[in-house]
């Protein structure tokens, strides 16, 4: 039977797959050059409640401001609104997503995965000396997204994936293109595209396995692709994928040497429990 490319599986789960409405609206606003910071300050404070989770955010040591930012606006002012969709994108997606279908894997382990990876991936950035390094921090958040959207419209499929990788520890990559007929990755890459986000977190999540064969923001590619290595030296890995050994080329790619890993391992090791109960609050550790 041929397998529907990923748009057409998309598309057949449109309300599944959805991001919530205020959301889809910041991102508009966001990418619109006649809205404002004050248009966006006004449309976040209807929220009370995601006004009140975005300025714990700010106000925690994920940014370690000197002193307490009391309204959205002022939040708009100090970091900026693209950064401030992107805190709006991330308690989004982690909000609405916090359910699998049963035997598959653990909801909490996956997001426990992909917060470490986010926070991996921030960490690089500021190594790197990089302003406004949420952009890397949400493509290392979002990089495996492309098995949320398996494991929620395609359980049975994606339990035969699964099961291939328990019993013959196969390439994840090859099991799902022999099951689905496309990866994860590019699956992820396709729904960040249908959401209208911006290429730059659309290519790290598409090539976040192939990390060389990034064009257009190879940085912040190669930078998730190395926190995903990371990040299973903090957890154990869900899958056998994230076993792959480090592509070599990222060092290049980073200007970095082989040699930092101990300590960016270290510093997120550090930054895992803050990033969980920041953003995942109900399942902190």
């Amino acid at each position: 039977m041929a397998t529907s490319p990923p748009t057409a599986l998309i598309t057949a789960n449109l309300n599944q797959l959805s991001l919530p409405d205020i959301a889809i609206r910041l991102n508009d606003m966001v990418n619109d050059p006649g809205c404002s910071a004050a248009d966006i300050g006004d449309l976040i404070s209807q929220d009370a409640a995601l006004s009140a989770r975005l300025l714990k955010i700010v106000n925690s040591v994920f940014y370690g401001f000197p002193s307490k930012i009391d309204t959205v606006s002022m939040a708009i002012t100090i970091i900026g609104t693209r950064q401030l969709r992107d805190l709006v994108l991330a308690t989004s997606v982690i909000g609405k997503f916090r359910q699998f279908p049963e035997g598959l894997v653990s909801i909490d382990t996956f997001w426990y995965h992909n917060l470490t990876c986010a926070a991996a991936t921030r960490i690089i950035a500021t190594k790197l000396q990089i302003r406004n390094s949420e952009r890397f921090f949400i493509a290392g958040l979002l990089h495996d997204i492309g098995k949320l959207v398996m494991y929620l419209t395609e359980p049975e499929r994606s339990r035969k994936v699964l099961q291939g990788l328990n019993e013959a520890c196969e390439n994840v990559t090859r099991l799902e293109i022999d099951v689905f007929g496309f990866d994860h990755a590019t699956l992820g890459g396709e729904l960040l595209r249908h959401w209208k986000l911006p290429d730059s977190l659309v290519e790290p999540v598409s090539f976040h396995h192939r990390p060389a064969d990034a064009r257009h923001y190879p940085q912040e590619t190669a930078a998730v692709s190395l926190a995903n290595a990371i990040a299973n030296t903090i957890e154990p890995p869900y899958s056998a994928d994230d076993d792959l050994p480090i592509d070599t080329s990222i060092w290049g790619t980073l200007e970095l040497e082989d040699r930092d890993l101990d300590d960016l391992i270290h510093e997120t090791r550090l930054a895992f429990s803050n990033t969980v109960s920041i953003l995942y609050p109900k399942q902190a550790i």
